[in-house]
């Protein structure tokens, strides 16, 4: 089965009926079809006659014939740094949980990210698993008999003609056969069906063996309804959240219903701006992610606000006097007018500037890339309100694939504006 890899927004997938290496246009529209179906943001995955580009959208797509992994963009353009940092991101933000010794297991050469998020997942999950299955009181039905529980007289009367001697009974049985062991096979059922890794199979099939009594069958509802989780079951939390990415956007793709497809799949826009909130609670205790606080007008009539004002990122001072940074997962050039920085976005800031009296800088942090010219510590873009030359509008550019180095810059500017 062909696997293809692009990076976000910078590559394109070719389509092509001659060349073997392209996308063909039966899995073009095989991707549309699922596109449709999963309820994905068609503007986001652009297809043509002849390509496929994919913006914002990262992570994993299965089809029937191949497979697609869409990759963030890094400066050495190597698939095997783009998984380093998109894993890295993922484990920052909440994603997953990454130890020593599974992070010494992956291949980042080799594994796609489907093929990560197995071996990480089969590996946990085997684990808690060897530690004892999870069960729980669960609600029966049966003809017994004996009476056990409380007798179903409902059931009972309409049997009665049957003259047997078994008695409908409804009863509670400490059984593993219940909704989280239930999504734990069918992940485990997908990972022996898809994974190419022999290691990540036999695991699999290993952790299948304790869940033996546990039904085949899964309602959908399972899926799409969070499980809560407890003291009791609080070890398999891990090993639910990797199950839930690996089940992700699950749907037939073809009216046949025989060909599965299946994706996992992160905006990076919100990624981006979930690991830079990671990075800057780090540095300072005193931010607020998406303040709440204002309203952009009030209405005169009503005195109720519209238009909620939503700032990635508000740091407060010692002295009260606050910033904000908002990210923005967009490419800029040093080529272009202002940097390329979008007319609605200056709009948004300049709200924020006039509707925070204690804010005097607001930030648009973008990804670093090779075509931004390197300013050293100077912004790229500086402006001020016209009238209110203490009101400041700045664009940035952070290096998010070096942890370090993205740390540094934000503790820079955390400093140098908060004066």
């Amino acid at each position: 089965m062909k696997h293809f890899v692009l990076t976000e927004c910078y590559g394109s997938l070719p389509i092509s009926d001659q060349n073997s290496s392209a996308f063909t246009t039966a899995q073009a529209d095989e991707l549309s079809s699922y596109i449709s179906l999963n309820r994905l943001e068609q503007h986001l995955v652009q297809i043509s006659r002849k390509s496929v580009t994919f913006t914002n959208y990262v992570g994993f797509i299965q089809l029937s014939s191949c497979s697609i992994e869409i990759l963030p963009k890094v400066s050495s353009n190597e698939p095997a740094q783009s998984r380093r940092v998109l894993l890295r991101m993922l484990e920052r933000t909440g994603f997953l949980e990454v130890n020593e010794s599974q992070a010494g297991q992956i291949n980042y050469e080799k594994m796609n990210l489907f093929e990560i998020l197995a071996l990480l997942f089969t590996e946990k999950i085997l684990r808690e698993l060897s530690k004892g299955i999870l069960r729980t009181y669960i609600t029966l039905q049966e003809e017994l008999n004996t009476v056990r529980g409380r007798v179903d007289t409902i059931s009972q009367i309409r049997r009665n003609h049957l003259k047997s001697t078994a008695v409908s009974c409804i009863f509670d049985e400490f059984h593993p056969n219940h909704d989280l062991n239930k999504v734990f096979k069918l992940t485990l059922r997908k990972i022996m069906a898809q994974s190419n890794i022999l290691k990540t199979r036999k695991r699999a099939n290993h952790a299948m063996m304790y869940l033996d009594e546990v039904a085949d069958t899964v309602d959908e509802r399972a899926i799409r309804t969070p499980i809560h989780f407890d003291r009791s079951n609080q070890r398999y939390q891990e090993s639910y959240r990797l199950a839930m990415l690996l089940l992700s956007q699950s749907a037939p793709t073809s009216q046949r219903g025989k060909n599965i497809g299946s994706s996992i799949l992160f905006k990076m826009n919100e990624l981006f701006e979930s690991y830079i909130a990671h990075l800057i609670r780090k540095l300072t205790p005193n931010v607020i992610i998406r303040d709440h606080s204002h309203k952009l007008l009030i209405n005169s009539s009503t005195e109720r606000g519209v238009f909620q004002l939503e700032p990635d990122l508000l740091i407060t001072g010692t002295n009260g006097q606050s910033i904000i940074i908002d990210t923005k997962w967009k490419r800029i050039d040093s080529s272009y007018n202002r940097h390329g920085v979008k007319r609605e976005d200056f709009y948004q800031m300049y709200a924020y500037l006039t509707r925070y009296e204690r804010v005097g800088t607001v930030i648009l942090l973008y990804p670093h890339h090779d075509g931004i010219s390197r300013t050293g510590d100077a912004p790229l873009e500086s402006w001020y309100i016209e009238g209110l030359s203490d009101k400041r509008l700045l664009v940035y550019s952070i290096n998010y694939e070096d942890e370090g180095v993205a740390k540094l810059k934000l503790q820079s500017l955390i400093e140098d504006y908060m004066e």
